[in-house]
């Protein structure tokens, strides 16, 4: 898993106390984070199976588990380093880019219901059959984020910095040297892709 880099400049100073941060966050990202934290830590007490969040169309469609559609994007795994890096990315990200639709929680929660809509067709019809695309869907936020500012320098590990539009590719070489698979960030960066060039590029130009 991806981990060590300097979040997007405007994400605000230091909270005065986990409350004041909480409750400092935009209402779709701090929904979110509460889901991720609440389902990952009933999961590691013994209260929640992950087997019961999965992303699983047999039990959707014939069973009416319906809500696997909504948790299969709101587990990250075990409690660990991975966890709170990728729990630290999507606050991060997913903040800057609620702000940065000035305000309209409505408008930043369809991106994610087209990201994640998107996220759960491809892996259906790619064979990839990902159980959980909680990561694929704080990739495809890095991506947007790193398309809408291009130019931002980020201080990686305190050691260099590099311009946030080659951040994604950063993460990708960094999950291989630690033996993960680039998979999900693939996954999430196309379908981040998809969304910015729609919106950003195609929609204006046939404008």
């Amino acid at each position: 898993m991806p981990f060590g880099a300097r979040g997007p400049p405007g994400g605000g100073g230091a909270a005065d106390s986990p409350a004041a941060f909480y409750w400092g966050l935009p209402v779709i990202t701090r929904w979110w984070f509460t889901a991720c934290i609440s389902c990952t830590l009933l999961a590691a007490v013994g209260m929640l199976s992950p087997g019961t969040l999965y992303l699983d169309w047999p039990s959707i469609v014939y069973k009416f588990q319906i809500w696997r559609v909504l948790t299969n994007f709101c587990f990250l795994g075990k409690f660990g380093w991975p966890f709170i890096m990728n729990i630290i990315f999507m606050v991060q990200y997913s903040k800057t880019l609620e702000q940065d639709f000035k305000g309209v929680a409505a408008d930043f929660l369809w991106m994610l219901l087209l990201g994640a809509s998107l996220l759960c067709l491809l892996n259906h019809l790619t064979g990839l059959a990902l159980p959980f695309l909680t990561i694929p869907l704080i990739f495809m936020t890095i991506w947007i984020w790193s398309r809408l500012h291009p130019n931002a320098q980020m201080s990686v590990f305190g050691l260099f910095n590099i311009s946030s539009a080659h951040f994604p590719w950063f993460l990708i070489c960094l999950t291989m040297l630690m033996g993960g698979t680039p998979v999900a960030n693939l996954l999430g960066y196309f379908v981040g892709h998809v969304y910015w060039f729609l919106k950003h590029v195609f929609t204006p130009t046939a404008g």
